[in-house]
């Protein structure tokens, strides 16, 4: 009896909760039904009901900014492919609650300090593939907009593809430095294909502060801030910006974020990163650099690197000591569709790192020598644990370093630049123990680092000396013929 009554007591609390969840849905999808029904039915604009973050509206092709209404939350409003020049003036969306206000592929008339105050709870703002045809601000720069109060409350901005029509350059232009100090709330800020200048403001020290995510695509700027003053910074991600690495120690200030977990620095012409280091980074992405050469114990001080992405490097070597120091280094990506069928990667990796996830061109095979030689035995005897890269019917590519360690140098030679199976290496090789993949992450090798010597100038001045050829000889031959003659007298 008890048990039944209980029974009865949760399935009553459970159809009360039902209704009332049903209830609030079919207030919820009311919304867009009731307040914009003309809209929805015309295709203007696309709305969607989002639970307990009221409606979400997408309007398409507009000539004119749509009427809001300030009794509904709005939690995405975007403007898209406007059909004619759109006017912003004044408090165009003051008194509206908006959590993410968009503008795609419009031109914008009108902006100015006020376009954009009086907003609530905005978090949110992206302009994308944008046009500005003219502005009122006070100082006729963009970047003025920013004061208005409602991006006091911004977390995350988003500006890719603005074009101006502007009477003066300077106009177009951005100062990173001073839109970090006009949105101290600011912690994500993706900026692409658009101008930022280069000017440094010497007493703006505490900005960034909450920025963890930065974004620089093609900003034209050939310097950077500090970055140490990014402190909470934990992805980083700047492409197609060698400027910025040419004229600051930029990768030697990484070690000062104590946050940073990812960084992304393709299409930046960068030859190496021997001076990186960092106790946070797990992940780096060095796409469509000038890499060649990965150096042994390049990434000692990336002791929690876990994905390095090489890919479109013309890389030639990677040393088999590279990754030493690295202990959770999983994933590795190689691949460059203009590289040779030779794979940069020295043949004892494939020991050292057995789990490693290599990803590299399928037509690139593995140089034949004798460590690749060692290696086949090993993984026919299954002695050792060997990257699944590896097996055993591969073919390797006979090359001039594989005619060194020759024992038939001409029967090889006809094999130059040429694939041939792995096991048949060892009718062409002459191996010695030697020749294995030993001792690694054991020794390094030497390198010179002495400082280059210090001169200094002075003003003395050399008389030049003429030396004609007739001198010169009479001074050989005089010396030719004093040996002869000391010959002669020994005897």
């Amino acid at each position: 009896m008890y048990f039944n009554s209980m029974y009865y007591i949760v399935y009553f609390l459970f159809l009360i909760i039902s209704l009332t969840n049903a209830q609030s849905s079919l207030i919820s999808n009311l919304l867009c039904a009731q307040y914009y029904p003309y809209d929805v039915q015309q295709q203007q604009c696309e709305c969607e009901d989002i639970a307990t973050k009221g409606i979400s509206l997408k309007c398409i092709g507009h000539s004119y900014v749509p009427h809001f209404l300030p009794n509904i939350q709005y939690h995405v409003i975007e403007l898209e492919s406007c059909s004619q020049d759109l006017q912003i003036g004044d408090k165009t969306f003051a008194d509206l609650n908006i959590n993410t206000l968009r503008l795609r592929h419009c031109n914008l008339i009108g902006l100015n300090e006020e376009s954009f105050s009086k907003i609530n709870h905005l978090e949110k703002f992206i302009i994308e593939n944008s046009t500005i045809n003219s502005l009122t601000t006070s100082s006729g720069n963009f970047q003025d907009i920013f004061y208005s109060d409602s991006f006091k409350t911004l977390k995350l901005l988003t500006l890719k593809n603005i074009h101006y029509h502007q009477l003066h350059k300077h106009d177009k232009k951005l100062n990173l430095e001073l839109l970090l100090n006009q949105l101290q709330q600011l912690n994500r800020l993706e900026l692409s294909n658009i101008h930022i200048d280069n000017y440094h403001y010497h007493n703006l020290t505490s900005i960034g502060q909450n920025l963890t995510y930065l974004k620089l695509i093609n900003t034209h700027q050939t310097s950077l801030l500090p970055i140490e003053r990014l402190k909470s910074l934990e992805r980083l991600i700047l492409l197609h910006l060698p400027k910025i690495f040419e004229t600051q120690s930029l990768i030697s200030s990484i070690k000062k974020l104590k946050h940073l977990k990812y960084i992304d620095f393709g299409h930046n012409r960068l030859t190496h990163i021997n001076d990186l280091q960092s106790n946070t980074i797990d992940q780096i992405d060095l796409t469509s650099n000038l890499i060649e050469f990965i150096d042994e114990y390049t990434f000692e001080h990336l002791p929690k690197l876990q994905a390095l992405t090489l890919t479109g490097n013309p890389l030639k070597y990677i040393d088999k000591n590279a990754f030493c120091g690295i202990e959770n280094l999983e994933r590795l990506y190689i691949k460059d569709p203009k590289t040779n069928e030779i794979s940069p990667l020295d043949n004892c990796i494939l020991l050292s790192h057995p789990n490693l996830d290599i990803k590299q061109e399928n037509q690139a095979k593995f140089q034949c020598n004798c460590q690749l030689w060692h290696i086949y035995q090993l993984q026919k005897k299954h002695k050792k644990e060997i990257n699944r890269l590896f097996t055993l019917n591969h073919v390797c590519i006979v090359t001039n370093n594989t005619l060194l360690q020759s024992n038939y140098y001409q029967q090889l030679k006809n094999h130059l630049n040429s694939p041939l199976y792995i096991n048949e290496l060892v009718n062409y090789l002459n191996c010695s123990l030697n020749d294995q993949c030993d001792r690694l992450c054991q020794e390094r090798k030497i390198k010179t680092t002495l400082p280059p010597i210090q001169t200094q100038k002075t003003n003395v001045i050399i008389q030049k000396k003429h030396t004609s050829l007739s001198t010169s000889l009479y001074s050989f031959f005089s010396y030719i013929l004093f040996l002869l003659l000391l010959a002669f007298l020994y005897l």
